[in-house]
């Protein structure tokens, strides 16, 4: 068994991502009503990084008006409050992680939609709530993955190798080989990083949502999100895709069939999203 081994060096990580803290904070003044532009303008200069990417962004045919954008004021006054949250944090972990074996674009594209289908399921579901953390956990939901992957690249490849050898659930190899998984790692890491309770336990519970406490539907989302985002063949880097699935899904997050029509059509809008935003704020192009 590795856990033991894993979560030693993964308490012994200290440094945080550098635009980690840019991105937390910049998530906590948008959802205060009383921000202003340039306080959200202030922050983002700390980073030169994540300046030069909004203003990208912010120009890019994403978002492009008519008047090309040259100032981190008009970027942020032209995105909104709520983008420049969700843009700046997913900037963030695009840019946090080297993977050594996980494709990097298939994974990123898997989280940035699964991200945006969640925020779509939440708008259709009947009983639709204002969740500032949706977004957040969806994203991260597989970060675990990634740190896996950057620290314990040798043992990491080998299980997702089986998983996809013998088509077998990848968190059950995981627990098998590593005597963890990693929606636990991903979890324990982020919680070491500061990053607020309701997230890490949506990050933990993403395969299991029922056993959420206080984030059970939104972490059911997710579940959702996950599911239809490897359902439309995008996977989480691994090659690997969830096999269980429970169909009282729909009826626990108040879904109806008849919307499944149109929410596709809307996942796959937010599926192209996923690979241009990750095309301009990535780590790589393609």
């Amino acid at each position: 068994m590795y856990k033991k081994k894993i979560m030693e060096k993964l308490a012994g990580i200290t440094e945080l991502p550098t635009m980690l803290p840019v991105a937390m904070e910049i998530n906590r003044l948008t959802s205060d009503p009383s921000t202003t532009i340039e306080q959200i303008e202030g922050l983002i200069k700390n980073d030169l990084t994540l300046t030069a990417k909004v203003l990208k962004i912010a120009n890019s045919a994403l978002f492009a008006g008519s008047k090309r954008i040259v100032s981190l004021n008009s970027a942020v006054s032209r995105l909104g409050f709520a983008e420049i949250s969700k843009l700046s944090l997913a900037i963030t972990f695009l840019n946090c992680f080297k993977p050594n074996h996980v494709d990097y674009e298939m994974f990123w594209v898997h989280s940035i939609a699964t991200a945006y289908i969640a925020l779509k399921l939440n708008d259709y579901s009947a009983e639709k709530k204002r969740s500032e953390k949706l977004f957040t956990g969806a994203i991260l939901h597989d970060v675990g993955i990634l740190i896996l992957d950057q620290y314990f690249g040798d043992i990491y490849k080998k299980v997702f190798d089986i998983a996809l050898n013998k088509n077998i659930e990848l968190t059950v190899v995981e627990q098998k080989v590593l005597g963890t998984n990693h929606a636990e790692v991903g979890a324990f890491l982020l919680e070491k990083w500061k990053i607020p309770m309701e997230i890490t336990e949506m990050i933990k519970y993403h395969h299991k949502p029922q056993k959420a406490t206080y984030t059970e539907r939104e972490t059911k989302l997710i579940y959702l999100a996950n599911f239809i985002s490897n359902n439309r063949g995008y996977h989480n880097g691994t090659g690997t895709f969830p096999s269980h699935f429970y169909d009282d899904i729909w009826d626990d997050v108040k879904l109806h069939a008849e919307d499944i029509p149109l929410i596709i059509e809307a996942v796959n809008e937010d599926i192209e999203k996923a690979k241009n935003l990750l095309r301009i704020g990535g780590r790589y192009t393609y």
